[in-house]
């Protein structure tokens, strides 16, 4: 009894300590933009799915050559039942027989065109991999920075609170003075009310932007995030011809349209094969061949492809097919080249106005705020230019805070466009 009793003891000890290593993995400090990127990658079921499809599509490249398999025949003359000529394959009633094996062999270059095929078919699965790869890498990023904006923003928030309390009850005291109004107090207190609601909402967001962030991940909804660090860590940004390069070289989308072009054009080279004919190799023993000498045969045996019509149209659809390819991939490159002199100019705005809202609106913001409350709180001050002055310091300091998280989700676009070469994320 006391060994069964150490045995589930120690079970339920392992339990708990595997448990535990599980939680592990999860950041207890800060939410890292590198660690969630790479636990989406490594979690996330979608890509599993699509890795195994991908798995798929590789293992029939090996087949996609292979011959069919050999055909083999029996059959008998059931006049010959009874003959008094025995039968070479033993039988006793001396049945004649006749076995014929074949052998199916495409014409020449129609093998190579399947496998081609084939690899260009696991290809464009690989690219489709990769795609999803980053649009879900890129979604983290979003909302890691979305996460990060709501933290700022609620911080940001508390801090305002105080300095409405405080202002409270500076107003509080000149109005039992008779030197304030009370509409002044009013209008104080309606501002602490805007931020009570305010924090409700952002609450309700961070929990909206976490078990989205648990879905990535393919977590519970409710499984505990630590906040995201405090600090951003981006990327630096290389000049636009090494971009270009990038897309051109890495986008996954402009690959996987490049390899449907080649997957059409190869699909109509092997159309066109079928003006060809197949070819069967045959060899058989025929024993209802009285001379014995005769019985062995060889022969072949080839299709006659006669059905131009049906061949012709399909030849006219692979044809539109293929065309079709060539101006969707050209219209791709048109596409992706605006989108990043697009982004590119966004992130050149978004860091001209962070510079700016660090270098001038925020500190004329706090200084101005911290004159209109000097004044006030002296007596001497108008409690309308307070209130804005209090106002704009706010709007400056939550509109710079998204501006940076709005200049991190404009990184990963550009990542995304350079197939993952900007911001390199650690794969399976």
């Amino acid at each position: 009894m006391k060994i069964f009793k150490l045995i589930i003891v120690s079970l339920l000890f392992l339990l708990e300590l595997n448990a535990v290593f599980a939680q592990q993995d999860i950041p207890t400090d800060s939410l890292r933009l590198n660690w969630l990127s790479e636990e989406i990658v490594r979690n996330n079921e979608a890509l599993s799915a699509m890795e195994l499809r991908l798995n798929a599509k590789r293992a029939l490249i090996e087949s996609a050559d292979a011959l069919d398999d050999p055909r083999i025949s029996y059959s008998i003359a059931p006049s010959s039942i009874g003959d008094d000529i025995p039968s070479d394959f033993g039988n006793a009633l001396g049945v004649r027989s006749v076995i014929q094996v074949s052998q199916a062999f495409p014409w020449p270059g129609k093998l190579d065109l399947r496998s081609e095929l084939s690899e260009t078919d696991a290809a464009i699965a690989e690219y489709s991999y990769e795609e999803l790869l980053l649009s879900l890498v890129n979604r983290g990023r979003n909302l890691w920075a979305e996460l990060w904006y709501v933290e700022k923003a609620l911080a940001t928030n508390e801090n305002h609170k105080a300095l409405l309390s405080d202002l409270e009850a500076v107003v509080a005291t000149q109005y039992a003075s008779g030197i304030g109004l009370q509409q002044d107090l009013l209008q104080i207190q309606s501002d602490l009310v805007d931020r009570e609601l305010q924090e409700t909402m952002l609450i309700q967001e961070r929990r909206r932007v976490k078990a989205a962030i648990n879905l990535l991940l393919n977590n519970n909804a409710d499984t505990e995030l630590a906040s995201p660090a405090s600090e951003i860590s981006e990327p630096d940004l290389p000049e636009q011809n090494q971009l270009e390069t990038w897309i051109s070289d890495s986008n996954p989308m402009l690959l996987r349209m490049q390899s449907q072009s080649h997957q059409a054009l190869t699909e109509q080279r092997l159309i066109e094969k079928e003006d060809f004919p197949d070819w069967q190799l045959m060899m058989g023993y025929n024993e209802i061949m009285n001379d014995s000498s005769l019985r062995f045969q060889v022969g072949v045996s080839v299709n006659i492809p006669l059905d131009f019509g049906n061949r012709s149209a399909r030849k006219s659809a692979a044809s539109f097919e293929y065309n079709s390819s060539l101006y969707d991939l050209a219209y791709l490159e048109n596409e992706l080249e605006a989108e990043l002199e697009q982004q590119l100019a966004h992130h050149e705005e978004l860091a001209r106005s962070i510079e700016l809202s660090e270098s001038d609106f925020l500190p004329i913001a706090e200084q101005t705020f911290a004159a209109a409350r000097a004044n006030y709180e002296g007596g001497g001050g108008n409690f309308a230019l307070l209130v804005e002055a209090q106002r704009r310091l706010l709007n400056i300091r939550l509109q710079l805070d998204r501006m940076r998280a709005e200049k991190l989700k404009v990184l990963s676009e550009i990542d995304g466009l350079s197939g993952g070469m900007l911001w390199p994320v650690e794969e399976r």
